[in-house]
């Protein structure tokens, strides 16, 4: 890894890649293969897993999808479907087809979920065992694009429990694209912490990848849970941003995650 600019300035340790706690889940609304060339060797240490959004891909070649997958791969970046091309490969019976052609593209990983069209659970789990014998990595979305259909808390804790049991390595907590009005967020996008407790309950947080694509959601979740919390459907131009609040880069975390660290480090060396 070459050498960072401002290299004389200490900076607070992060996890490297491949991560297990801490990862920064893109979310691709159809990008093309020159926008992520020029992004990721900007970028690309700090994102773990992309997310071919919704069901973008289905309108583009699949021989620009592979190279674009190709890309992603060459610098360890996870890549996945999007959760709504998986329920609407299930609903024409074909979920196991994606899969194969999930393999075919150069992905490694899968989204299941059934946000816009009902799966039942044990489908799901019937689908996670099916996405782990093609050796795809499996990432869980819980919860309802539309808040009216939204699960309350105790189904969205059964569920995740469910589906971590089963094998999947991670579940999503529902927030759209939008950051407002499902899962744990307010119709304003603020966290509502009393149902977040009780969707957690029981529940380790480096098992959830908390979909928070607004600043102060991103703020939340890392002062909550600390600067190796999973965060996902981060615009990919924001995965830089996101590495300073998880390392107190910048004023929102500074307090918490910079100061607190040297402060820590000066005093073990005598010098506070």
């Amino acid at each position: 890894m070459s050498e960072k600019a401002f290299s004389f300035l200490d900076m607070p340790d992060r996890s490297v890649k491949p991560r297990s706690e801490g990862m920064t889940m893109c979310l691709d609304q159809g990008m093309g293969l020159d926008y992520i060339k020029d992004l990721l060797p900007m970028c690309s240490d700090y994102i773990d897993l992309w997310k071919l959004g919704w069901a973008t891909t289905q309108l583009q070649s699949s021989e620009l999808v592979k190279e674009k997958v190709e890309i992603l791969r060459s610098y360890d970046i996870s890549v996945s479907n999007g959760g709504t091309l998986l329920e609407l490969s299930e609903h024409q019976g074909k979920a196991e087809e994606l899969f194969d052609e999930l393999v075919n593209l150069g992905c490694d990983s899968t989204e299941i979920s059934s946000g816009s069209l009902a799966i039942d659970s044990d489908r799901v789990v019937n689908l996670i065992s099916s996405a782990k014998s093609r050796k795809l990595r499996v990432f869980c979305e819980v919860g309802k694009k539309l808040p009216e259909n939204d699960f309350g808390s105790k189904e969205y804790n059964r569920l995740m429990r469910k589906y971590l049991d089963a094998g999947a390595e991670k579940v999503i907590l529902e927030a759209r694209e939008s950051g407002a009005s499902v899962g744990v967020m307010d119709d304003d996008g603020n966290p509502k912490e009393l149902k977040l407790k009780e969707v957690l309950d029981g529940i380790n947080p480096s098992k959830v990848i908390f979909e928070s694509p607004r600043k102060s959601q991103q703020v939340f979740f890392l002062k909550k849970f600390g600067p190796e919390t999973n965060l996902g459907n981060i615009h990919p131009t924001d995965a830089i941003s996101v590495e300073t609040l998880r390392r107190g880069l910048r004023g929102d975390t500074m307090d918490d995650f910079y100061l607190v660290i040297f402060d820590r480090h000066l005093k073990k060396q005598g010098r506070k």
